[in-house]
């Protein structure tokens, strides 16, 4: 009678990856993508603040009547109001610019860290989605004049343009009095501070306190302790 040999026991990484929630993984993905996005965004709000050219926004909305795309040119004129107001308020944009791109980068590296466990990354990671939420927050407070000029100058839009011409496709024509609506352009940055500037973070957050993640943490030091004294 032939017996087989047990099989060997599982390594140390398969049993940290059997212990690491899924959920951890997928908070840190998240907050990883919304570091990536802030650094981005971040840069390209300094590099346009450093250069310092302001948008023609009236030459935009008085062109917008004979655009080809009206939709499409309605898109850059808002983008371009947003930067205008900015740089008029570079002041405050710029510093708070500067802050969120360091602690956008904080971010990518804390997240990154926690994913694989790292001594010390799981404290690193919260104190790093704590500091940009809380920045997001003061940057959406101490610029709300600027985002109020910024939705004015939209809606300046309707006195140029209050509606497609008939030979616009039907669709086009029933979205322009949705896009000339104030209270979008007011709602749309409270949705994206509420949903992901702050609540997506604050999720994650969460997520790093739970029991199953700090027992994940916790093998993973005693694995390299144990590694360490072998």
């Amino acid at each position: 009678m032939s017996t087989s040999a047990p099989p060997p026991p599982p390594s140390s990484s398969a049993r940290r990856r059997t212990l690491r929630p899924w959920y951890l993984v997928a908070a840190m993905i998240l907050a990883w993508l919304i570091g990536v996005q802030g650094l981005s965004e971040a840069f390209a709000t300094l590099v346009y603040l450093r250069e310092g050219n302001l948008p023609d926004v009236a030459s935009l909305t008085s062109n917008l009547k004979d655009a080809a795309e009206p939709i499409e040119s309605l898109m850059a004129l808002q983008e371009a109001a947003r930067l205008r107001t900015l740089g008029e308020m570079s002041h405050l944009a710029f510093p708070l610019s500067v802050g969120r791109f360091l602690l956008s980068v904080l971010l990518v590296i804390a997240s990154g860290m926690a994913m694989s466990g790292r001594p010390g990354a799981r404290m690193l990671a919260i104190q790093a989605l704590l500091a940009n939420a809380a920045l997001a927050t003061v940057t959406f407070w101490l610029l709300r004049d600027a985002r109020y000029a910024w939705v004015d100058s939209v809606m300046r839009v309707g006195d140029v343009l209050p509606a497609l011409p008939s030979s616009a496709p039907a669709d086009q024509r029933e979205a322009w009095p949705l896009l000339l609506d104030r209270r979008l352009w007011l709602w749309l940055p409270r949705a994206r501070l509420i949903l992901f500037d702050v609540g997506a973070l604050v999720l994650a957050t969460i997520t790093l306190t739970s029991p199953r993640t700090k027992a994940f943490f916790e093998a993973v030091a005693a694995a390299q302790e144990q590694t360490e004294d072998s």
